[in-house]
């Protein structure tokens, strides 16, 4: 990825994209029009085209034709457009649709809100990538529909899907199996008629950068380890900021599917001694986990506040052993999580 100066700035409204914008949620079918709308379109087409195709699973055409939907009427260029002519964003699923403008985050938002009014089993999946500086990092978001017993990845910024070579036309590769065979971009059925597909590659960039680039973390149902490296360092401190990536440890959605976040530390200074956290909020019932190593450091949320510039002391300087925050809920598959501003290392 080319670095954010040399190009354009209208690629960066995407580059920069609001990936956690897939938790807004709908707000009733009475006050969501269009949503509705869209839902039964998705129906009628994934029924249509199922007639035809006894042999391919439903989930199959209904996730097509919910991807073939978004993309077409959620813009990327078009919410460029908005942001250059400094007009308000849309910020709801409903409010996409009516000014037809969106980024990845707001294309999984819609496709996960139409999949779950379908009774479609899906996931987000979201990719981090971590730039040669913190500052330089981006990301991007896809989801994943499961059928037959396997997930299957769906990138609908750019309306893309992955057929295994030699299997049936719906059984589709899932991000594991595409980052495993250096042969998956071969495999990208993609809308290459798209502007915004056309923008990107004018550019010099790579909207299928998440298929083989290795520094990226990825989070499937948001569970996954997000690496985060020294961003400032004042005195013998050094400040771990999350720059475009989760501020957040634990879970946030109850739901089967999706998991915890879990922040480990790059690179640490091995003579630190002090974990620091400045909280900004939590929420459910669980523990804040620091860890060193083996050795675990656990804070109940009953003892943690908002505002608060939480320390922990370890036994001894960390080495070079792996540290980093987890958050555990007290209910296996609960809801437990804290929100942190920066973390910081010591003596």
């Amino acid at each position: 990825m080319a670095p954010a100066r040399e190009n354009p700035p209208w690629i960066f409204t995407w580059l920069i994209c609001l990936v956690f914008s897939v938790s807004v949620q709908a707000e009733g079918p009475s006050k969501t029009p269009l949503t509705d709308r869209a839902v039964e379109q998705v129906r009628r087409q994934a029924k249509y085209m199922a007639r035809g195709n006894q042999s391919a699973a439903p989930e199959f055409f209904s996730a097509l034709a919910t991807t073939n939907f978004v993309q077409a009427r959620i813009s990327s260029l078009n919410h460029s457009i908005l942001n250059i002519e400094k007009k308000n964003l849309p910020s709801s699923v409903e409010q996409c649709l009516e000014k037809r403008a969106g980024l990845c985050g707001n294309h999984v938002a819609a496709f996960l809100e139409i999949s779950k009014r379908l009774k479609l089993r899906a996931r987000p999946v979201e990719f981090y990538f971590r730039g040669d500086k913190p500052q330089k990092n981006h990301s991007h978001i896809c989801v994943e529909v499961f059928y037959r017993g396997h997930w299957r990845l769906f990138d609908i910024t750019w309306g893309t899907y992955f057929p295994i070579p030699g299997s049936r036309h719906d059984d589709l590769a899932d991000v594991t199996r595409l980052r495993s065979d250096r042969r998956s971009r071969d495999w990208a059925v993609t809308n290459q008629s798209d502007l915004w597909y056309r923008q990107w590659i004018t550019a010099g960039l790579d909207p299928l950068e998440y298929l083989d680039t290795p520094r990226v973390d990825i989070l499937r149902g948001r569970r996954g380890t997000i690496r985060l490296r020294v961003t400032a360092r004042e005195g013998d401190r050094e400040i771990f900021r999350p720059i475009n990536q989760p501020n957040y440890v634990g879970r946030n959605e109850s739901h089967e599917d999706y998991g915890p976040v879990v922040a480990v530390l790059e690179n640490p200074d091995p003579k630190a001694t002090v974990v620091g956290l400045d909280i900004l909020g939590l929420a459910g019932k669980g523990s804040l986990v620091v860890f060193c190593g083996e050795k675990r450091h656990t804070i109940p949320f009953a003892d943690i506040k908002a505002g608060q510039a939480l320390k922990i002391h370890l036994s001894q300087p960390i080495g070079t052993r792996r540290v980093g925050l987890e958050a555990r809920p007290d209910e296996p598959g609960g809801v437990g999580y804290v929100v942190y501003r920066v973390i910081t290392l010591g003596s």
